[in-house]
């Protein structure tokens, strides 16, 4: 590790942090720090839009890939099928999702978010994307590249770490 670098000290870490080691590069204490506040958010959504982690992660895998067969969303949250029925279940209760027809499967159906929904959701989502533009572009071409190269590195880490436990 660069010496001239900022580390935390491993003494000055939350407690239960895990077993001692090395001091802590001061870019990774911020990059758990974003984790943590992305965590904030993310219980900020739940509450905005009253649904639960499950739920949100299905909104989330609809409004990004559209209409879902229920298996498909199962699969994809890792949860039971009797699990992801309820989560549907709830989510029509709330108007975020309707169960439609499949257009060329008339023995199935498709799990689709509602507009109002959608617009719900990135009336949510879009100024924190357009603010972590604006931070963005207050730095020069060269050290955006090093932030997104840091950044790419690091989710392939945290990504390794977790197909490792599975």
């Amino acid at each position: 590790m660069d010496t001239d670098q900022p580390v935390v000290p491993r003494e000055d870490l939350p407690a239960g942090t895990g077993h001692p080691g090395p001091p802590v590069h001061r870019a990774t204490q911020l990059l758990r720090d974003l984790v943590d506040a992305t965590d904030l958010f993310r219980e900020s959504l739940q509450d905005d839009l009253s649904v639960n982690a499950t739920d949100l992660a299905a909104m989330q895998h609809l409004l990004t890939t559209g209409p879902t067969a229920p298996t498909g969303l199962a699969r994809r949250l890792g949860i039971s099928t009797t699990a992801t029925t309820t989560a549907i279940d709830r989510l029509v209760d709330l108007g975020h999702v309707t169960r439609e027809p499949h257009p060329s499967d008339r023995r199935s159906i498709l799990v689709v978010p509602s507009d109002t929904s959608r617009a719900r959701a990135f009336d949510l989502l879009v100024p924190l994307l357009a603010d972590l533009e604006t931070v963005l572009a207050g730095f020069s071409d060269e050290e955006q590249a090093a932030i997104t190269a840091y950044l790419e590195r690091a989710a392939a880490v945290y990504r390794s770490h977790a197909e490792r436990d599975q």
